[in-house]
């Protein structure tokens, strides 16, 4: 395995992630779990959920907003159902929990479903559907999130952009994440780092006029649903199918803004035996068989291939695997100045 120099190894990036936050009380199995979490998107090139987050997640634990080793309190217990409390803590552990908890059920009882409410942000959807998926089952995974869309028509946000992902058993497995706007805050975290400028048609700033300006955005601005109303819809949905079927928080009613602020997410995991419905190897079979009839389907011209959902993001984390996980010299920056701080010990590669 060779690794360019400017690229750094998956196992040495979560080691760093997860000493840094251990230093703050995170517990190691939780602390390996998040950084595995935020490795894994970067891994996958999905940036915005990466270690660009670590920063952020070790401040909110500093200042009060996270809790670093809540009790996750099991609310309600049914043979295909579970409500739990995270208690405020990382929503990677408390996720990860959950739906642990959801594939156990469906093993049982054919299908899992569990919510958990009282948790900060999760990371990126497909870690949890995938958790499934790689055990051969069907799994799903949606969280609500602070309103950052204006729902069609209105100039304020009145939902999340709360994503949504399915993952399906199959080699490689097909995978859908998705946010429910056409851009994403981390997107708009990333442009304001980096000095660049916001895609077109994604954005308003705090006066509802579309706008490419990240700094507008952060200063009061919304993203735009994708697909105008039907996003809008989707997004909703989310919201109703967690915080509200938690008994919890709403989008627009959670208030985590600052650090010291609890994020109060609500997230829902599940899980569908394959078994239950039908053989499981045929089923994946069938799933090879339809993914490859997309790929060789007639391209339009251009069109150099036609992708499945998350097949860019499995071949990019093979890739990496390989020759190692480029990080942005910002994010570089913030793990060595947290190690710095924090009196940690990491790779002299990341100093």
């Amino acid at each position: 395995m060779t690794i360019a120099s400017n690229t750094l190894p998956a196992e040495v990036l979560a080691d760093a992630a997860a000493r840094i936050l251990e230093s703050v009380g995170v517990p190691a199995a939780g602390a390996a779990r998040v950084a595995r979490n935020l490795v894994s998107a970067d891994l996958r090139g999905v940036e915005t959920h990466g270690l660009i987050r670590l920063r952020p997640y070790v401040e909110r634990i500093e200042a009060g907003g996270i809790a670093a080793d809540p009790e996750i309190a099991v609310v309600r217990d049914l043979p295909a159902t579970a409500l739990l409390d995270g208690g405020n803590g990382l929503g990677a552990v408390a996720a990860s929990a959950a739906m642990e908890l959801a594939m156990g059920k469906a093993a049982a009882s054919g299908v899992g479903l569990v919510v958990v409410r009282n948790i900060n942000h999760f990371g990126a959807a497909a870690d949890y559907s995938l958790t499934a998926a790689e055990q051969g089952m069907i799994g799903f995974s949606a969280t609500n999130v602070l309103a950052l869309i204006a729902p069609t028509g209105a100039a304020v946000p009145m939902v999340g952009n709360n994503p949504l992902s399915f993952a399906f058993p199959g080699d490689p497995p097909v995978v859908y994440d998705s946010a429910m706007s056409v851009s994403t805050w981390g997107r708009v975290l990333v442009a304001a780092q980096r000095g660049e400028p916001l895609p077109a048609d994604a954005f308003l700033d705090g006066d509802g006029r579309p706008t490419t300006d990240p700094a507008a955005v952060l200063e009061g601005g919304t993203l735009l649903p994708v697909a105008g109303y039907k996003g809008y819809g989707l997004a909703l949905c989310v919201t109703l199918l967690t915080g509200v079927l938690a008994g919890w928080l709403s989008d627009a009613e959670l208030t985590g803004h600052r650090p010291h602020e609890p994020g109060g997410n609500t997230a829902l995991l599940g899980a569908i035996d394959v078994g239950a419905f039908t053989d499981p190897a045929a089923y994946a079979r069938r799933v090879d068989r339809i993914g490859a009839e997309i790929r060789t389907a007639p391209r339009r011209p251009g069109v150099d291939r036609v992708w499945l959902p998350g097949e860019k993001e499995t071949e990019r984390e093979r890739e990496r695997r390989e020759h190692g996980v480029p990080l942005a010299d910002p994010v570089r920056a913030d793990l060595a100045a947290l190690a710095a701080r924090l009196g940690v010990e990491i790779d002299a590669r990341l100093r």
